[in-house]
């Protein structure tokens, strides 16, 4: 016999009741296990991330110290911050084909910081020995393996030939190749000989130091060695590493906080129905002397029993995902510990969940049990009506009425789910993937055509060597504006300067030109300072773009007013000439493809007079959808034969950027849909126990002359009333979030971003929330039908 003071009583009768609400607990644990496996996938498959980014920042140098003489590379090695260097050297860039060619020098040995690593055959020694990335082999016809001759055409006009003697690691998808070459070619060969070493460096402790820490380290490191601080190169992503990422961490706890309150709601409804349905058992439990203490107890224990049962199963679930999606930043560390936190909020989630059922169940005494219908939970004024028409519908609004604060916990999950799910598709079918991709100059036009970037570097005067004799003519202008298929041309003005300013001396960059039909997208553009079209014609002044970057390089910005000395080629002879710096604009919000000078179109005529300074046409097609491909063919045409020219396509941006959407999207819909299945097991349940309950209620009325149809209609009515009513929930909820999130996009810059209703989206949510209730109902109907009429009026609650 149980004595009531004995505390094992209280397990022993959570156990019992669990046993009894096999359908209830089934639930919980769907409900328990999706909410452990989605927090876990979500903050694990970030740690992996993490981890991930660690391992590879670790064999990654922290900063590269450019330009160093070898004074100064003794005094980095005499360094006591330093944990490791290595020199290196970097040649000039250039294209053969459509892939860029990098030829550099790495020592053999360079310890934890990652270079190309050889997988086949060795270091290359001699001065004629190189290592490449073997897909490279496809641009040369006459070389296949090791051991094998190629002869290679540099920027300079220079053509070497070399030897292969090994092969590296590389990215198949990758359009640049490293060439290794050794040593002995670095210090006499005529690619490298003349090319300053760059110091790769690992420091001491970094991993330890805030961002600011490790800046101001490399800075005072590079300083001591007498190196400038524009020859600093800190590696960014390591840096950032060094600050954990706000943004992420506000949004995994801002979405764990909401998966854990749909959590609480579900649970808290499946708990607060099952606690109606025992509220007999409850007072049967008072009348032999269970106190209230212990009777809340014992509901307690049953969210811990199914909290013990669930959780192991989520986490086990969400490390399989999360192994399976980022395998290479997998650690047992932090899955331990992140996997404690994620039960110990699941438990408060169970505990908070059956506070309020437990009380209800508490509170009730047994004279009140005795009295106590699963149907009644508040009282319904008794109609006047002395007859009342019977129908499926009719009887349908009576339950619904009798179970008010069940169908209201039930409307508010799911609304909560169809609401997120709802915002979440709006942003989908709102974001012009094409406007996205047509930011900066693609606004203009769908084809760029441009300097080849050999072109540019080999010419001694840059930009403006090319336009002595510019390939981008009025003839071939001609040529492109007779095609039926272009619409409009768009002209881009640029040409080379150098410039000194502070300690930058005869750096190179570029002015661009603006014309007076831009003049009120630079004044929206403007940050700072004034400027007048015709007044910078006259005054010698100039805007500048990029102004954040240059404080980020070079530790200082453009100061309005100041003077900037440039030197330029302009088409007959070298020229000095100082502008006033008058204002600053945002480059990212300008259509124009901006270099960091800018000033009006007529002054870079006056400056480079007689000069073709066309260096990009930007193309519009009348019918880019359709007569794009066949537009571009003609391009190719046009372009191919000159060498001087290459191409770039908004078709390629289109492909790479919804690459990323589509991820973006995914996972987007994946959430929702995670919220949205906890609220449809909510309406399960509602419907489920509903119809278990009211098991001997349904018998009665089959007695007196109902038949099955109508039994069936009657259930489907309850089960779709709660579908409307949520899919009115969230038709005004999830549309004001959804247009306000798009507002809100617009606000930040986002203008890629426009309202629309995601029709489509919706349709298929309404058929599955009406489709749910419809199919729950005839399956629960049936099953309980196979019982006799009898068997089920002796039904005991």
């Amino acid at each position: 016999m149980i004595v009531n003071n004995n505390r094992a009583v209280i397990g022993k009768l959570a156990d019992r009741n669990i046993k009894f609400n096999r359908t209830r607990n089934i639930f919980i644990l769907i409900t328990i296990i999706l909410s452990v496996s989605l927090l876990g996938v979500m903050s694990l498959a970030q740690s992996a991330r993490d981890q991930k980014m660690k391992k590879q920042l670790d064999m990654v140098q922290h900063v590269m110290y450019e330009d160093v003489s070898e004074e100064q590379i003794k005094k980095l090695k005499a360094s006591d911050e330093i944990d490791f260097l290595t020199p290196a050297k970097f040649g000039k860039s250039f294209k053969i084909q459509d892939k860029m060619i990098h030829p550099v020098y790495f020592e053999k040995d360079t310890e934890n910081i990652k270079t190309p690593a050889i997988i086949e055959g060795s270091y290359p020694v001699r001065t004629n020995e190189i290592v490449v990335y073997k897909p490279m082999l496809k641009l040369f016809y006459d070389a296949k393996n090791i051991g094998d001759h190629i002869r290679i055409k540099f920027l300079d006009g220079r053509e070497e030939e070399f030897v292969i003697s090994g092969f590296t690691e590389g990215n198949e998808n990758s359009n640049v190749y490293q060439v290794v070459f050794s040593k002995e070619y670095s210090e006499s060969g005529e690619q490298l000989k003349d090319v300053p070493y760059t110091v790769l460096c690992k420091i001491k402790n970094a991993d330890r130091m805030s961002q600011n820490e490790f800046l101001d380290a490399v800075r005072g490191i590079g300083r001591d060695a007498g190196i400038e601080r524009k020859n600093i190169n800190p590696h960014n992503a390591f840096a950032n590493s060094l600050t954990l990422s706000r943004q992420n961490i506000l949004f995994i706890i801002g979405l764990s906080i909401g998966i854990l309150f749909v959590s609480i709601l579900v649970v808290y409804s499946i708990f607060y129905i099952s606690v109606l349905e025992n509220i007999q058992r409850f007072g049967q439990l008072r009348t032999i002397g269970t106190s209230k203490k212990q009777i809340k107890a014992i509901v307690r224990r049953e969210g811990a029993i199914m909290f013990s049962k669930g959780t192991p199963i989520g986490l086990l679930i969400s490390w399989i995902i999360s192994y399976w999606i980022i395998p290479e930043g997998w650690s047992w560390k932090y899955t331990i510990i992140l996997s404690l936190i994620i039960a110990i909020a699941e438990y408060i989630t169970i505990i908070i969940s059956v506070q309020k059922p437990a009380k209800i169940a508490s509170s009730i005494t047994p004279v009140e049990a005795s009295k106590f219908s699963g149907l009644k939970e508040r009282e319904i004024k008794e109609s006047k009506k002395l007859h009342r028409k019977l129908s499926p519908l009719s009887m349908a609004k009576i339950s619904l009425k009798r179970n008010r604060n069940k169908s209201l916990l039930t409307l508010v999950s799911l609304g909560i789910g169809g609401a997120l799910f709802l915002m979440a598709s709006t942003l989908i079918v709102s974001t012009s993937l094409e406007e996205y991709s047509r930011q900066g100059m693609y606004q203009l036009g769908e084809y760029a055509i441009s300097f080849d970037y050999n072109t540019v570097q080999t010419m001694d005067k840059g930009v403006t060597g090319v336009q002595l004799d510019n390939p981008i003519n009025e003839e071939l202008i001609k040529k492109i504006e007779g095609m039926p298929e272009v619409d409009k041309i768009t002209k881009f003005h640029r040409t080379s300067v150098r410039y000194d300013y502070k300690d930058a001396v005869s750096k190179k960059d570029y002015f661009s030109a603006f014309t007076k039909e831009d003049i009120d997208t630079i004044n929206k553009t403007l940050i700072e300072g004034t400027f007048d079209y015709d007044r910078m014609i006259k005054n010698d002044e100039i805007l500048i773009t990029r102004n954040d970057t240059i404080k980020e390089v070079y530790g200082w910005k453009f100061d309005i007013g100041d003077k900037v000395n440039f030197r330029y080629f302009d088409g007959k002879k070298e020229v000095e000439k100082s502008f006033k710096i008058i204002g600053s604009i945002d480059d990212s919000k300008v259509t124009d493809n901006y270099s960091i000078f800018v000033l009006p179109i007529e002054k870079l005529e006056q400056l480079f007079p007689g000069l073709n300074t066309i260096d990009t046409l930007v193309i519009s097609i009348n019918d880019f959808e359709n007569e794009g491909d066949k537009a571009e063919e003609k391009f190719h045409n046009l372009i191919d034969r000159n060498p001087l020219l290459e191409m770039h396509t908004l078709k390629q941006n289109l492909i790479e950027d919804k690459q990323s959407f589509d991820l973006l999207y995914k996972s987007m819909i994946g959430l929702s849909g995670f919220v949205i299945l906890f609220s449809l097991i909510n309406l399960v349940n509602t419907i489920i126990t509903n119809i278990i309950s009211r098991k001997k209620e349904f018998a009665m009325l089959q007695s007196i002359g109902l038949s099955n149809n109508q039994l069936v209609k009657m259930i489907q009515f309850e089960g779709l009333s709660l579908s409307f009513g949520n899919l009115i929930i969230t038709l005004i909820l999830g549309s004001t979030l959804g247009y306000g999130l798009i507002k809100a996009l617009q606000h930040v810059g986002a203008t890629y971003h426009h309202y629309r209703f995601p029709t489509y989206y919706f349709m298929v949510y309404i058929m599955i929330i009406i489709m749910v209730p419809l199919i729950v109902s005839n399956i629960l109907v049936r099953l309980f039908q196979k019982e006799s009429l009898v068997s089920r009026l002796r039904h005991v609650d």
